[in-house]
């Protein structure tokens, strides 16, 4: 059984909107909706909204909340080395992390780098460039989003031998120089990254919807600026993920062959 807190129904899949799984729609973390969330749950996973003013207020409320109602598991979907503070998500991230490792649940921290899926291949293969707010030439690391949650499905079906486990999650470090060429060579078509001004990033990720708000603008003006001064990325080890896998992790050339074939791009 699945139970899903959320304020909008539409974003998890039909099959999980019947019974035995449901959805339960609060507009708070505090009220008894909110509070039903959790009643006669054993495992909780929460991912929290990034770059949103309350997401520490309302992680808090869900370890709370998750000890009250005596959950067996708790599963927290972080950041990548969320001891670098100098970048304020990281700083939020790792004030949650530290709320549940003395909250005295059990506990999984899951510590995923950036996301393949925040490069979309289909849009890549109409334009031809990947734009960015920073520098393209910056080694990173990058994880699929189905590993993550192939790994996620796994700790919540097996939790004991996960008890009190930190994971960093990396599948492949590569700079987006790298992730173009592997992109051109597999789509078979010239793709260049285009390095935008901060102004001009932020500028887009406001018309799309990316960014709401000054604190999540502040926000990202603040990666912008780690990554221009630090010119760091992300970058770690594969062990853990390929440990927890039991196989190779997915690579930039798998993630964009199977999106192709997803598209019905052809021979990939």
């Amino acid at each position: 059984m699945v139970r899903s807190y959320i304020n909008i129904q539409e974003t998890i899949p039909p099959r999980l909107r019947s019974a035995p799984h449901s959805i339960v729609i609060a507009d708070d973390f505090y009220g008894p909706d909110f509070q039903s969330a959790f009643r006669g749950v054993s495992t909780v996973f929460h991912h929290g909204a990034n770059l949103h003013p309350q997401e520490w207020f309302l992680a808090i409320a869900i370890i709370d909340m998750a000890k009250e109602a005596g959950a067996k598991h708790f599963v927290l979907c972080s950041v990548f080395q969320s001891i670098r503070i100098k970048i304020h998500v990281h700083k939020v991230k790792l004030s949650i992390e530290e709320y549940l490792v003395e909250s005295r649940l059990n506990y999984t921290i899951l510590q995923p780098t950036s996301f393949m899926q925040n490069v979309t291949v289909s849009q890549v293969m109409q334009t031809g460039i990947i734009s960015l707010g920073f520098s393209s030439s910056v080694v990173t690391g990058f994880i699929d989003l189905f590993d993550l949650a192939t790994v996620a499905r796994s700790i919540i079906l097996s939790p004991t031998r996960h008890f009190l486990a930190q994971y960093e999650l990396v599948g492949q470090n590569a700079s987006y120089d790298d992730v173009s060429r592997t992109a051109a060579r597999v789509c078979r078509r010239d793709i260049q990254c285009n390095v935008l001004s901060r102004e001009e990033f932020i500028g887009r990720m406001k018309i799309t919807g990316e960014l709401q708000g000054e604190y999540a603008e502040e926000a990202i003006e603040r990666l912008i600026m780690y990554s221009s001064r630090w010119r760091v990325g992300l970058a770690g080890n594969a062990n853990v993920l390929r440990w927890l896998l039991g196989r190779e992790p997915t690579t930039w050339e798998g993630y964009i062959r199977r999106e192709l074939s997803k598209l019905g791009a052809g021979s990939v």
